[in-house]
């Protein structure tokens, strides 16, 4: 089933009870933002590849780079990656890791025939970004449950009748959130007159509340670029190219959480449970032209402009619940029912398009030994400066009223943030050694979140005389501060509160092997 988002489906997210339309903002965010990863040669030196030539990961990053080819390359990489996340709530401190094999890249670039200034193509398929990751936190709140806002969504529904709670043609917010708490017993009516009103069973006789909160959240899947790329040397000091990208993303999502009543005094509740299941899928295009000028020999100057990539998103979704009572036991309940004997129900799921930031990026190369003195070490240092506008960042979806709301919501959450990388490669008869750094700043308007992330890298390389190459890289870093608030309260009367934020300190090892043939 197909709905217009709601900022009601906040009551809908199993423990993030931001709206939609906010979590979704973040989701923009998500998708905004990539890493370097191409080559294990490119992510050695930080990514600073924006004015190498020859080098397949540069490719990626200015499409210029193709030109500096002289022979046909064909090169596969893969790697490994390790998340390891500090999660902090209620004054508690837990860790929570994920790591596996990914891939990185596959480039085929094919020189053409003519034995000067030929016309360079390239395929590759990039990997941009990894969404694997595992999310833990934990403790003890008084006086707050996220069951409070299922039955305060239930009052705001001013039923005559409680089992209108059951009815298909509900508000997907209602299906995902008080209709399963209703028939798990997680919320309970009684009359008010000439309506009902309903309790939550986490509160006891005297109205407190003291329950053990755990969320968790395990996500996978990641972005994926499908490049073609064209490069040519225009002139003896001008390089050109571009390129035009099929930009995937896939990522899956299960959000679980769980609240188990401590509290001394008579409650019905023992415990509940909340899992969301979603699984994302988009296709968006982009475009990137570049340029390569070498003033002198040793000396590249680049230039790349990125267009924003133009995504249509697909978010597929749903909800279970399982309730413990004292009054009832243990009953499930979810948002997939069966329809007959042999159907279910489709998953809920919505439809929107995104934009991402315009980028543009400056790149400089500072090459040594370039008359290739065997007796004499090369190598070279390369810085690149990118610059990524937040602000225009775009979700459309509903009429355009609450788009322009959206976009006012982007441009006072987000700025313009400033990435610089930096490497170097020192080489020797058939070796290289490399180091790098990467600062991508922080796409936070709000100075006190500190979005920065920086990794540092290193790696070897090996380069045969009969034109195979290996390249071996490890990055380190990429420590990220983040705020998760895990529910807000409904407006009530009785003065439940809020919880505190939680805080997630994220750290990221990769590791990346590159084998290659140049033909």
């Amino acid at each position: 089933m197909t709905y217009k988002l709601s900022l009601l489906l906040a009551l809908a997210l199993p423990a993030i009870t931001y709206p939609v339309a906010a979590q979704t903002l973040q989701d923009v965010l998500k998708f905004s933002s990539d890493i370097s990863v191409g080559s294990a040669r490119g992510q050695a030196i930080g990514g600073a590849t924006g004015a190498l030539g020859g080098e397949v990961a540069a490719i990626y990053v200015n499409p210029a780079a193709a030109g500096f080819f002289h022979k046909s390359d064909l090169s596969f990489s893969i790697g490994y990656q390790h998340i390891n996340n500090t999660n902090y709530y209620l004054d508690n401190k837990d860790n929570s890791k994920k790591g596996g094999l990914k891939f990185d890249n596959f480039t085929l670039l094919i020189r053409s025939k003519e034995k000067e200034r030929s016309l360079i193509f390239a395929m590759g398929v990039n990997r941009t970004n990894n969404f694997r990751e595992n999310v833990y936190y934990q403790g003890i709140i008084a006086n707050s449950s996220q069951s409070l806002n299922y039955y305060i969504q239930a009052d705001n529904a001013h039923v005559s009748n409680p089992d209108a709670l059951l009815s298909a043609g509900l508000d997907v917010a209602m299906r995902h959130a008080a209709t399963l708490a209703y028939k798990t017993y997680l919320i309970s009516p009684y009359r008010a007159g000439d309506q009902y009103q309903f309790t939550s069973a986490a509160e006891a006789d005297d109205h407190s509340i003291l329950v053990h909160q755990s969320h968790q959240v395990l996500t996978h899947g990641g972005m994926t670029e499908l490049a073609l790329v064209f490069g040519k040397q225009h002139s003896e000091k001008l390089f050109i190219g571009g390129s035009m990208n099929i930009d995937f993303i896939k990522q899956g999502q299960q959000d679980t959480w769980k609240e188990q009543n401590i509290n001394p005094v008579h409650a019905d509740l023992n415990a509940y449970q909340l899992t969301q299941i979603t699984s994302t899928n988009g296709i968006g295009i982009n475009l990137k032209l570049g340029g390569i000028y070498k003033p002198v020999a040793p000396l590249n100057l680049g230039l790349t402009l990125q267009s924003p990539t133009w995504y249509g998103v697909n978010k597929e979704y749903q909800t279970d619940m399982l309730t413990d009572t004292k009054s009832a036991g243990v009953v499930k309940a979810s948002t997939i029912y069966t329809v007959d004997d042999t159907t279910q129900s489709e998953a809920d799921n919505l439809n929107y398009s995104l934009r991402t930031p315009w980028k543009a990026t400056a790149s400089a190369v500072l090459l040594f030994n370039t008359a290739d003195d065997p007796e004499l070490p090369g190598g070279f240092i390369s810085v690149d400066y990118e610059l990524d506008d937040y602000r225009s960042m775009k979700l459309k979806y509903g009429n355009a009223l609450e788009n322009y709301h959206y976009a006012e919501e982007v441009k006072a959450s987000y700025r313009t943030a400033a990435n610089i990388r930096a490497g170097a490669e020192i080489r020797y008869l058939l070796y290289a050694l490399r180091l790098g750094i990467a600062r991508y700043g922080s796409p936070y308007r709000d100075r006190d979140i500190d979005g920065a992330r920086i990794y540092y890298s290193g790696g070897l390389g090996y380069k045969a005389n009969n034109g195979y190459y290996m390249d071996l890289s490890l990055i380190r870093g990429g420590r990220q501060q983040r705020r998760e608030v895990p529910y807000e309260l409904l407006p009530n009367k009785d003065g439940y509160v809020n919880p505190p934020a939680a805080q997630i300190n994220n750290a990221t090892t990769r590791m990346a092997l590159t084998c290659g043939l140049r033909f």
